[in-house]
Protein backbone atom coordinates (compact mmCIF):
# COMPACT_ATOMS: atom_id res chain seq x y z
CA UNK A 1 0.00 0.00 0.00
CA UNK A 2 1.35 3.42 -0.97
CA UNK A 3 1.90 5.98 1.80
CA UNK A 4 -0.78 8.69 1.70
CA UNK A 5 -0.27 12.41 1.55
CA UNK A 6 -3.28 14.62 2.21
CA UNK A 7 -3.44 17.99 0.43
CA UNK A 8 -5.49 20.32 2.62
CA UNK A 9 -6.88 23.50 1.07
CA UNK A 10 -8.82 24.55 -1.98
CA UNK A 11 -7.92 22.61 -5.12
CA UNK A 12 -6.98 25.66 -7.22
CA UNK A 13 -4.39 26.61 -4.56
CA UNK A 14 -2.34 23.48 -5.32
CA UNK A 15 0.20 23.64 -8.14
CA UNK A 16 -0.40 20.66 -10.47
CA UNK A 17 3.30 19.80 -10.52
CA UNK A 18 3.26 19.22 -6.74
CA UNK A 19 0.72 16.41 -7.03
CA UNK A 20 2.50 15.01 -10.10
CA UNK A 21 5.73 14.79 -8.13
CA UNK A 22 4.05 13.07 -5.18
CA UNK A 23 2.32 10.43 -7.29
CA UNK A 24 5.50 9.93 -9.35
CA UNK A 25 7.43 9.41 -6.11
CA UNK A 26 5.05 6.64 -5.03
CA UNK A 27 2.58 8.50 -2.80
CA UNK A 28 -1.20 8.26 -2.96
CA UNK A 29 -2.77 11.71 -2.66
CA UNK A 30 -6.16 12.91 -1.48
CA UNK A 31 -7.58 16.44 -1.48
CA UNK A 32 -9.46 17.83 1.50
CA UNK A 33 -11.08 21.25 1.60
CA UNK A 34 -10.33 21.89 5.27
CA UNK A 35 -8.56 20.54 8.34
CA UNK A 36 -11.78 19.27 9.99
CA UNK A 37 -11.83 16.30 7.61
CA UNK A 38 -8.31 15.13 8.52
CA UNK A 39 -8.75 13.54 11.97
CA UNK A 40 -11.18 10.77 10.85
CA UNK A 41 -8.79 9.81 8.03
CA UNK A 42 -5.91 9.53 10.50
CA UNK A 43 -7.96 7.08 12.53
CA UNK A 44 -8.66 4.93 9.46
CA UNK A 45 -5.16 4.44 8.10
CA UNK A 46 -1.56 5.52 7.85
CA UNK A 47 -0.99 9.00 6.51
CA UNK A 48 2.61 9.99 5.84
CA UNK A 49 2.01 13.74 5.72
CA UNK A 50 -0.43 16.58 5.43
CA UNK A 51 0.41 19.46 3.15
CA UNK A 52 -1.54 22.50 4.30
CA UNK A 53 -1.87 25.66 2.22
CA UNK A 54 -0.71 28.60 4.34
CA UNK A 55 -3.72 30.81 4.20
CA UNK A 56 -4.76 32.84 7.21
CA UNK A 57 -5.03 30.20 9.94
CA UNK A 58 -7.76 30.88 12.46
CA UNK A 59 -7.88 29.74 16.08
CA UNK A 60 -10.00 26.72 15.12
CA UNK A 61 -7.42 25.68 12.48
CA UNK A 62 -4.66 25.83 15.09
CA UNK A 63 -6.71 23.72 17.52
CA UNK A 64 -7.24 21.16 14.77
CA UNK A 65 -3.48 21.07 14.04
CA UNK A 66 -2.92 20.29 17.75
CA UNK A 67 -5.55 17.51 17.60
CA UNK A 68 -3.88 16.08 14.49
CA UNK A 69 -0.47 16.13 16.21
CA UNK A 70 -1.93 14.36 19.26
CA UNK A 71 -3.86 11.80 17.18
CA UNK A 72 -0.96 10.99 14.88
CA UNK A 73 2.42 12.12 16.22
CA UNK A 74 4.34 10.48 13.34
CA UNK A 75 2.43 12.27 10.59
CA UNK A 76 4.26 15.21 9.05
CA UNK A 77 2.34 18.48 8.97
CA UNK A 78 3.85 20.64 6.24
CA UNK A 79 2.73 24.23 5.73
CA UNK A 80 3.11 25.21 2.07
CA UNK A 81 3.54 28.92 1.42
CA UNK A 82 4.72 31.34 -1.20
CA UNK A 83 5.65 33.83 1.54
CA UNK A 84 7.94 32.11 4.07
CA UNK A 85 7.73 35.06 6.45
CA UNK A 86 4.01 34.62 7.04
CA UNK A 87 3.11 35.21 10.72
CA UNK A 88 0.91 32.12 10.51
CA UNK A 89 4.01 29.92 10.19
CA UNK A 90 5.09 30.57 13.78
CA UNK A 91 1.60 29.75 15.07
CA UNK A 92 1.46 26.64 12.89
CA UNK A 93 4.78 25.35 14.30
CA UNK A 94 3.59 26.05 17.84
CA UNK A 95 0.50 23.98 17.02
CA UNK A 96 2.35 20.94 15.68
CA UNK A 97 3.61 21.64 12.16
CA UNK A 98 6.83 19.73 11.42
CA UNK A 99 8.03 21.65 8.35
CA UNK A 100 7.26 24.45 5.98
CA UNK A 101 7.82 24.46 2.27
CA UNK A 102 8.26 27.62 0.27
CA UNK A 103 6.72 27.04 -3.16
CA UNK A 104 8.02 26.63 -5.77
CA UNK A 105 10.43 24.12 -4.27
CA UNK A 106 12.90 21.54 -5.46
CA UNK A 107 11.81 17.92 -5.55
CA UNK A 108 14.36 17.16 -2.81
CA UNK A 109 12.92 19.87 -0.53
CA UNK A 110 9.43 18.47 -1.13
CA UNK A 111 10.60 14.93 -0.38
CA UNK A 112 12.27 16.04 2.87
CA UNK A 113 9.19 17.99 3.96
CA UNK A 114 6.90 15.01 3.34
CA UNK A 115 9.23 12.76 5.33
CA UNK A 116 9.28 15.20 8.27
CA UNK A 117 6.73 13.28 10.34
CA UNK A 118 7.49 12.59 13.96
CA UNK A 119 10.16 15.30 14.18
CA UNK A 120 8.62 18.37 15.83
CA UNK A 121 9.80 21.59 14.21
CA UNK A 122 12.06 22.80 17.00
CA UNK A 123 13.74 19.44 17.50
CA UNK A 124 15.70 18.76 14.30
CA UNK A 125 19.38 18.15 14.55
Amino acid sequence: MKPRVLLVGDGPEWPPELESFLTGDGYATDHLADLDAVVPLLENGAVRALLVVARPLGASDLLILRRIREASPRTGIVVVTQTPTSPDLKRAFESGATAFLSWPASTEALRQAVESGGVPAGHRS
